[in-house]
């Protein structure tokens, strides 16, 4: 197999590039533009960066669930001070999850990212290169020494706003929430709103009524069988995200009421059920050699996974009994013995609705449901998001559909947020990152980037095929008036405050 060389001069991360690595042709002088941060809009973000960039390379991790990917090309017409043809590396992470484009953005913190030194070239699929990972994670061994080679986020993008991100459910890798100090280093801007959904595997039938308390009370562990909701004795499996993860930050919001209900206003939250919750933990080292064991057969079973990937993949596996593993918790190896069940698992899941083309009709082994009552919410077509979407028969309670997003039918929803630095910060490594706004070119591509991810264009393919799973994102009411989009622009909003409810805009 042949490789062509790389040669880099973008920055801090890649300083140390050899010019005879393996990997994509990098021009000298191409600006790296870094993107960390929620997985939930991974397609539709993907969709904006190729529309701002043309000749795309599009570059991605080895993992299943592809946690990190690039694009490299040169900028588009229509963005405002960024000369067209300018040679542009966009990386976008989302390992870990919403967290990863909160704090290491406040903290101008490396993080791990690829290695496009490290590749090697794939001849199927949309990506033409495949490369490994550098960098060393925050509260991971070796973070804050000179020799991390990882990368800066120049902004981040979350599920949910910045604030949200506390202790001690909604942080990872034991870091502690960011102070009011560092919260004011970020700008913040709600940008659209998208869909959190109920999943379950096909093992759970189409006919079973659940209802939010009681999904929540799985989520929870105080509901650890299905006997209270359609029964049977059959364990309950929770496929979660890691902490940190927006997705899972929201969820802890709608089910458990953390960080929204707590003892300063005379209430508690739930504590969301962990990894360790399992009946069936066995324990291990946590490393690929030697990872951390479930076993499901034992009863309740928890898994944390760091992306929507994993959470997918983790649904497929508890419906066909095959054994899973991932990288979870603290970075942490898990091997899941869905094998010694002896037959498909009854599981939930946390994704947001972009995964409903993936969810499909089922065939992957989950599906979304209902809010509040019964039935499947299905996909037909193709991987486009241009097909059909529909409730099975007899469904009862509230679909996931776009038109009860907009009307505000269907509350479980959160409003996007993408965040830059507003103030030169010093890092534990002591490299001292500016704000974004002292670079045209990088604040140039975000400012489109924010722009078309809240414009009906891209959350509704209005105009235009755009986005490949329209139907899980609505433009919000603030940045255009539904009264012209009414299909595609959702006429309630939180105001970029997830704990408030939603409201009618302007007031009806």
């Amino acid at each position: 197999m042949n490789f062509t060389k790389i040669a880099v001069a973008c920055g801090l991360a890649f300083a140390a590039l050899s010019a005879q690595a393996a990997g994509p042709t990098i021009p000298a002088g191409t600006r790296v533009i870094f993107l960390s941060g929620a997985s939930a809009p991974d397609n539709f973000l993907a969709d904006i960066a190729g529309s701002l960039l043309t000749n795309v390379v599009a570059i991605r991790s080895a993992d299943t669930a592809i946690n990190h990917r690039a694009f490299l090309g040169q900028a588009a017409a229509g963005i405002p001070g960024v000369p067209v043809g300018t040679n542009i590396l966009f990386i976008k992470r989302s390992a870990g999850g919403s967290v990863f484009g909160v704090d290491p953005v406040a903290r101008a913190a490396r993080i791990q990212t690829l290695d496009f030194n490290n590749c090697t070239t794939l001849t199927t699929g949309n990506f033409a290169w495949q490369c490994g990972l550098r960098g060393i994670d925050p509260g991971i061994a070796g973070h804050a020494t000179a020799s991390n080679t990882g990368l800066v986020p120049d902004f981040g993008v979350s599920d949910v706003e910045p604030a949200l991100f506390r202790q001690p459910y909604n942080t990872e890798n034991g870091q502690p929430q960011l102070s009011p100090a560092e919260l004011a280093t970020l700008t913040n801007r709600p940008v659209n709103q998208i869909m959190m959904g109920i999943v379950a595997t096909n093992a759970v039938a189409a006919s079973t009524h659940i209802s939010r308390s009681q999904y929540g009370g799985m989520l929870a562990g105080l509901i650890q069988d299905w006997s209270q909701i359609d029964g049977s004795t059959d364990p309950v499996v929770v496929c979660r995200r890691v902490d940190g993860s927006g997705t899972q930050s929201s969820y802890n919001w709608f089910f458990t009421g953390f960080p929204c209900n707590n003892a300063s206003n005379g209430f508690s939250a739930t504590v969301p059920a962990t990894a360790g919750d399992s009946f069936g933990f066995v324990g291990g080292a946590g490393t690929v050699a030697n990872p951390i064991v479930i076993d499901p057969s034992a009863g309740f079973t928890v898994i944390e996974n760091s992306g929507s990937g994993d959470v997918r993949n983790c649904l497929t596996a508890a419906q066909n009994g095959t054994d899973f593993n991932v990288r979870g918790s603290n970075n942490l190896n898990y091997r899941v013995l869905f094998s010694n069940v002896g037959g498909p698992s009854k599981a939930i899941g946390v994704l947001s609705l972009d995964s409903y083309v993936t969810a499909g009709t089922g065939a992957n082994g989950y599906t979304f449901r209902h809010l509040d009552g019964a039935g499947t919410y299905t996909y037909t077509g193709g991987t486009d998001g241009s097909g059909t979407q529909a409730s099975s028969a007899g469904a009862t309670g509230i679909a996931p559909s776009k038109a009860n997003l907009v009307n505000g039918l269907y509350d479980f929803v959160v409003e996007l947020s993408i965040q830059a630095r507003n103030a030169a910060v010093t890092n534990v490594n002591g490299d001292v990152v500016p704000a974004l706004s002292t670079d045209a070119v990088k604040t140039g591509f975000f400012n489109e980037f924010v722009r078309r991810a809240g414009s009906t264009r891209y959350t509704g393919n209005d105009g235009g095929t755009f986005v490949t799973v329209p139907n899980a994102f609505a433009t919000l009411p603030q940045v255009a008036s539904y009264a012209t989009r009414p299909a595609l622009v959702s006429k309630f909003s939180r105001g970029g405050n997830t704990c408030a409810p939603l409201i009618a805009f302007p007031p009806l």
